[in-house]
């Protein structure tokens, strides 16, 4: 297939592009979220929150959203990637591993040396890619808490 992808930072203006990315990241983890316009804006302007996109012809066809979290433990923060997911028409023709290795282009440029990211144990494709593009497996356990059910 020949697309001209561009890969870009999300920043303030651009609510209806991460709105866009929600809408995939429910396709591709069959969940519903709901946007929060609000939270949206805030996240955009949250300079530690890093919204990394790829358009073909300005339409959202992948994206990975991380946050830079400060450590007491070390000089540069560390990055934590939340979601990364592309359009299912887009898959396996490098375009995870391009968002990714912007990720990692990013950490460089800032001196993060602690870039992490989760999966979970029955998710084999994301295992399988994160181990394809050069990640380090550990074994650890995901603890949730819900102190407040509205």
């Amino acid at each position: 297939m020949n697309y001209k992808i561009e890969f870009r930072r999300l920043q303030t203006g651009d609510e209806q592009s991460l709105s866009e990315l929600v809408e995939l990241y429910n396709q591709a983890f069959e969940t519903s979220d709901q946007v929060n316009t609000k939270g949206v804006s805030n996240l955009l302007a949250n300079p530690h929150f890093i919204c990394l996109v790829a358009f073909d012809c300005q339409q959202v066809i992948g994206g990975l959203t991380a946050y830079e979290l400060e450590m007491y433990n070390q000089s540069s923060p560390s990055v934590y990637v939340y979601d990364l997911a592309v359009a299912a028409s887009y898959q396996r023709q490098g375009i995870g591993t391009r968002l990714f290795q912007e990720m990692i282009d990013y950490c460089k440029r800032y001196q993060i040396t602690d870039l992490f990211v989760q999966a979970d144990a029955e998710d084999q494709h994301a295992i399988q890619f994160y181990h394809k593009i050069g990640g380090e497996e550990s074994m650890t356990f995901h603890f949730t808490f819900r102190p407040f059910q509205p």
